[in-house]
């Protein structure tokens, strides 16, 4: 659980934490690193610790959630939105922390992502509703977003995979290449 504050000497504690945790996860394995280990690299003591979070994961749920309220404010900028643009705000905000999906993945902890992403559905569901040009009916819009964000996800996950081979750009025209296969027509029979 996030201590939830607005106080600067609080919201720097959980950063060197965080730091702490990603820097001891380039050496150690996850399911290793201890909470000491973990306050004593960010110079912090045990009850800060506490005070910001539960346990561990916390921590990482913690900096996947705020990434997934950036992707969701970057949604709302989008006057004309298009698979394309939410492709390019997504691959391009796992680009710009592409250090920390990779030592996720390294850590087998991909999952949490996903996880973290996915409470942020609603809000995207809010967003596109009103910015869609196509309509989805309301009883499938939660499995369509789910569709979407599972996907956009695993073809990441992929691009990591090969060795990040293709471009930023390969990845968005690919996500724009399959929605418009998922919705043809042919397709659907």
């Amino acid at each position: 659980m996030k201590y939830d504050t607005n106080n600067p000497v609080a919201i720097k504690s959980q950063q060197w934490i965080l730091e702490a945790l990603l820097e001891l996860m380039h050496v150690k394995e996850f399911k290793k690193i201890t909470i000491k280990e973990i306050t004593q690299k960010a110079d912090v003591n045990r009850s800060t610790f506490y005070r910001n979070f539960d346990t561990r994961e916390d921590v990482l749920n913690q900096y996947i959630e705020d990434l997934a309220l950036i992707y969701v404010e970057q949604l709302q900028k989008i006057e004309d939105i298009s698979m394309r643009k939410v492709a390019d705000v997504f691959f391009g905000l796992c680009i710009d922390h592409l250090d920390f999906f990779i030592t996720l993945k390294k850590n087998d902890l991909s999952n949490f992502v996903l996880q973290g992403f996915n409470t942020q559905l609603p809000f995207v569901q809010e967003i596109l509703s009103s910015k869609w040009p196509y309509k989805i009916d309301d009883e499938y819009l939660e499995f369509a977003l789910a569709f979407n964000a599972g996907g956009m996800w695993n073809m990441f996950n992929q691009w990591i995979e090969g060795d990040m081979t293709q471009t930023y750009t390969d990845l968005v025209e690919a996500f724009k290449e399959i929605s418009k296969f998922n919705i043809s027509e042919r397709s659907i029979k």
